[in-house]
């Protein structure tokens, strides 16, 4: 059996501990979040889709971990194979290291590896991902004439069928990934020797819990640390505030002695003690709309932005308007939605749809992290420039006043507030799922249109209460 694989050993590169708990105490990882799984469906999508770049290929993939050795041998034993020019999912084993090659393409008398990412551009963990395969690709005598990570094109936009050809882009990183062959091969003795210590290692909670991943430890790692910590603050950026706990400052009142009385990192510690919420009012007010508008209108956009377009015209996570929810005095009963959700080719509806309702109201309100007056604008649903003054995003206007509250720590989402401001009321964001999605789900959608509702109802709420 293997002892790393791809994603373990860049785990290990994150943290050594992660990568210790993940192989011995699985159970004690945390819940793993929809918008997450979306995610990784998303890449599994993308990577079959990438097949048809090179068709007609063996899929090497196992059904089950015990079928790990037997796929080894049978994709060696496909490389002297010249019926063989493609494989998906070869599996290649090395010094106690196993790895998973999205496409194998015969080159003459050698091979091309290609890892195929779901994204518009390459990371360093892309690259340090493909080193760690080439390592393995070398110990098993595979010849190689390249390696390449596949992407998705920016520039692609869609005009009938999906051209795979044009959909992806194809980088070579032969070059990066054999200067990192030593790397690689120090940190992989180096992570061995970690799965097989007695004991979890010694290492402290810091800013490698969430960069560049959220660590999935962290309900472990982190349950010595009081809930009212400064460490929940977010004034200061997390390598100063470790600075500051590792150098002995290790409790609220500590960190008081270190900041002035009238700083924003003082006021957010007061909350914490409190647990209550910190916001300044004086700038809040100083943004409050003048003069009073006489008609508000609570908006909420439901976005969608799909990996691999799926209207002619757009392209990869082009954004399209799945659904809106429209609260003002204009509308029937008060409320509006539409939505496009059995039909996304109809999405473009709701742009003269909006105009016309948008342009009865003085205020257009939203809560969200998007640049809304952009988006509008972008669809020309605002038409002039000059009414962008329109667009009141309470998210925007709630940073620029220091909003603060420790349920925020890790993103502050309309959820979050809600639970704050609103604890009775319950909200759960599906349309964070959606934006995620990667396929059509139409039950999930119909409890999406009923929440965002819901969702533009706190919004209302939430701008009556700081502005009424």
């Amino acid at each position: 059996m293997h002892i790393l694989s791809k994603s373990t050993y860049i785990k290990g590169l994150q943290c050594e501990k992660a990568l210790y708990m993940h192989k011995k105490h699985p159970y004690l990882r945390d819940k793993l979040s929809i918008e997450q799984r979306a995610k990784f469906q998303r890449g599994t999508d993308v990577g079959v889709l990438a097949h048809e770049y090179f068709p007609n290929g063996i899929d090497m993939s196992p059904n089950s971990p015990s079928q790990f050795p037997k796929r080894v041998q049978e994709t060696m034993e496909n490389l002297d194979n010249p019926a063989v020019n493609v494989m998906y999912e070869a599996v290649f084993q090395h010094n106690d290291t196993l790895i998973m090659l999205d496409m194998l393409v015969r080159d003459g008398d050698r091979w091309q590896a290609i890892e195929v990412k779901s994204s518009l551009r390459l990371s360093d963990t892309y690259y340090n991902d493909a080193a760690l395969q080439y390592y393995v690709l070398k110990g098993c005598g595979v010849p190689l004439s390249d390696f390449k990570l596949m992407y998705l094109n920016a520039d692609y936009v869609k005009d009938g069928p999906i051209d795979v050809k044009q959909l992806f882009k194809l980088e070579s990183v032969l070059d990066y990934v054999i200067e990192r062959e030593d790397f690689v091969s120090k940190n992989v003795e180096r992570l061995k020797a970690v799965v097989g210590l007695p004991h979890s290692p010694v290492v402290n909670i810091g800013t490698q819990c969430h960069n560049p991943y959220p660590c999935d430890f962290q309900g472990h790692c982190w349950k010595h640390v009081p809930k009212n910590s400064y460490l929940f603050t977010t004034a200061m950026d997390d390598e100063t505030l470790f600075q500051n706990y590792f150098n002995g400052v290790n409790s609220n009142a500590k960190m008081l002695q270190q900041l002035a009385p009238d700083s924003e990192a003082a006021h957010q510690i007061d909350a914490l003690e409190t647990n209550s919420y910190y916001v300044d009012y004086k700038t809040l007010y100083s943004l409050k709309p003048q003069p009073e508008p006489k008609s508000v209108a609570y908006l909420n956009l439901l976005l969608h932005r799909p990996a691999v377009p799926e209207i002619d015209g757009t392209k990869p996570y082009e954004e399209m308007i799945l659904a809106f929810a429209l609260h003002g005095e204009h509308e029937p009963d008060g409320v509006s939605v539409w939505d496009c959700f059995e039909d996304h080719n109809l999405w473009k509806e709701s742009i003269d749809l909006l105009i016309n309702k948008l342009s009865k109201h003085e205020l257009i309100v939203c809560f969200t992290p998007q640049n809304l007056t952009t988006t509008l604008l972008r669809h020309e649903i605002i038409r002039n420039r000059v009414v962008g003054y329109k667009v009141f995003n309470l998210f925007d206007i709630l940073q620029q006043a220091h909003f603060y509250h420790p349920a925020i720590k890790r993103g502050f989402t309309l959820q979050r507030l809600s639970g704050v401001l609103f604890p009775a009321t319950k909200l759960f964001e599906h349309s964070r799922i959606i934006l995620e999605a990667t396929s059509q789900d139409l039950i999930g959608y119909q409890q999406a249109k009923e929440d965002l509702i819901i969702e533009n109802e706190v919004v209302a709420k939430t701008y009556q209460h700081f502005f009424k």
